[in-house]
């Protein structure tokens, strides 16, 4: 536990020190949402409807870059080799990773939130369970992601093949968590909505065993 903490807590200040990055993201989500409302025009109704997939695509990019931002800068400064062959096991190096990306994701989705509410018309007084949605999917989707940044970390053109590889994986993450944010927006009961939270809770806890299990047989080979 210790390993992993040290380790998101120093990719959290390596990052936050080269602005540059987070800016780009930032940039980068914006400018989407942006052209996407005005691309779906004026109609309220329309946006609405239209604004947990803004949120999740959006989502989903930020994602990506994260990941594949966390293994670049050790392959860039020699050191993933370093962080391999520390005695012990490598899960957690993953879980290391993965913990980074949850740190900034969790108020990068808030912000995306607040974002997507005031541009989309989304309901603020359903801005909790809305945000519940937002951590239980990007844990999901952040937890393969994760996974392939480190298989891929060394391989040239990885920017591309990481999207390729992740988002045929994902796509039940992100459908339930488009369908659980629209049924928030569109008042459906709260019932239905736990439904969709559970398969994204089962999603999370069946990936993140996975990769971390699946993490150190890849980074040997």
């Amino acid at each position: 536990m210790r390993r992993i903490l040290l380790l998101a807590l120093r990719d959290l200040r390596l990052e936050v020190r080269d602005r540059a990055g987070l800016a780009s993201l930032l940039a980068f989500f914006l400018l989407t949402v942006f052209l996407m409302a005005l691309a779906l025009g004026p109609e309220e109704g329309l946006l609405r409807r239209a604004g947990p997939g803004v949120l999740w695509v959006a989502l989903a990019f930020i994602s990506t870059l994260l990941a594949s931002r966390a293994f670049a800068l050790e392959v860039e400064d020699g050191t993933l080799d370093d962080l391999l062959l520390t005695p012990g096991g490598k899960e957690w190096v993953y879980f290391g990773k993965l913990l980074f990306q949850m740190l900034l994701l969790a108020p990068l989705g808030a912000l995306a939130l607040l974002v997507v509410a005031g541009l989309f018309y989304l309901p603020l007084e359903k801005g909790l369970a809305l945000y519940l949605t937002v951590l239980l999917g990007t844990l999901g989707y952040a937890s393969v992601a994760t996974f392939y940044a480190g298989l891929l970390a060394r391989l040239r053109g990885r920017e591309v093949l990481l999207p390729l590889l992740l988002f045929s994986l994902v796509v039940p993450v992100v459908l339930a968590a488009v369908r659980a944010s629209l049924g928030l927006v569109e008042g459906v009961d709260l019932g239905e909505v736990a439904g969709w939270w559970q398969l994204l809770g089962v999603f999370d806890v069946v990936y993140v065993t996975a990769a971390a299990l699946l993490f150190p047989v890849v980074m040997e080979g």
